[in-house]
């Protein structure tokens, strides 16, 4: 798959990951692990390898649904109030000098209880095939 076909896709997985922020679980179903392989599902391979921090998932299923487990706590503070999404995007994409796929993500959050310190991360995805083979999520100083 060539570079140009590899950005657009990961340019679609991270407007997916947008819009899947967006959903109103109040209104409609509350089943964070259903809707992120729903969402997100189609743009990774069954094998994947998935870093989450330090910890090393195997599998599109189980990793994504310990990616909605690790996300539910913040979604609870979102549906009672108490904080708000003011804005959230990806910051930067770029190629690093293994042909990964690097993105730079950033999330503020307000309200009452919210620091107003920015939460920064980078997703760092390998891509064959069109799918991801391999993904890094890690924090930002």
């Amino acid at each position: 798959m060539s570079l140009p076909n590899i950005q657009a896709r990961e340019s679609s997985l991270n407007q997916a990951i947008l819009e899947l922020a967006r959903t109103e679980f109040v209104f409609g179903p509350y089943d964070p692990r259903a809707l992120v392989l729903e969402s997100c599902g189609p743009y990774y391979a069954d094998e994947v390898a998935f870093w989450l921090g330090a910890e090393l998932i195997t599998g599109r299923e189980e990793a994504l649904a310990r990616l909605a487990d690790s996300l539910e706590p913040m979604y609870t503070f979102l549906e009672m109030g108490t904080m708000t999404v003011e804005s959230f995007q990806v910051a930067l994409t770029m190629k690093d000098p293994q042909g990964q796929l690097v993105s730079h993500w950033e999330l503020r959050l307000g309200g009452p209880h919210a620091t107003g310190i920015p939460l920064r991360w980078q997703t760092i995805r390998l891509w064959r095939n069109g799918v991801v083979i391999a993904e890094r999520i890690a924090n930002l100083s």
